[in-house]
């Protein structure tokens, strides 16, 4: 990926959002290396601690604005879609 922070920055739409996970996932398959987290389970669990630990700093992000049905489904789903 080439600034994974800037390319987060500039997601405007669905579109934006899905090139973002497409690459994300390609990048994880052609650089495992550089990924702390290799396995859904590390991924899932280090997601849900980054959230639990920056949730009262990260200041970029209205915590009471996220859709977090939204998420919730998103992940789900990759677990069931064919």
């Amino acid at each position: 990926m080439e600034n994974p922070v800037e390319q987060i920055n500039n997601i405007a739409n669905m579109d934006d959002f899905l090139n973002f996970v497409v690459q994300l996932a390609m990048d994880a398959k052609e650089h495992p290396e550089k990924w702390a987290n290799t396995t859904i389970t590390d991924y899932l669990g280090q997601m849900a601690s980054w959230l639990d630990d920056y949730a009262g700093f990260e200041d970029t992000i209205d915590w009471e604005k996220v859709d977090y049905k939204t998420f919730a489904k998103l992940l789900y789903m990759g677990k069931i879609y064919e």
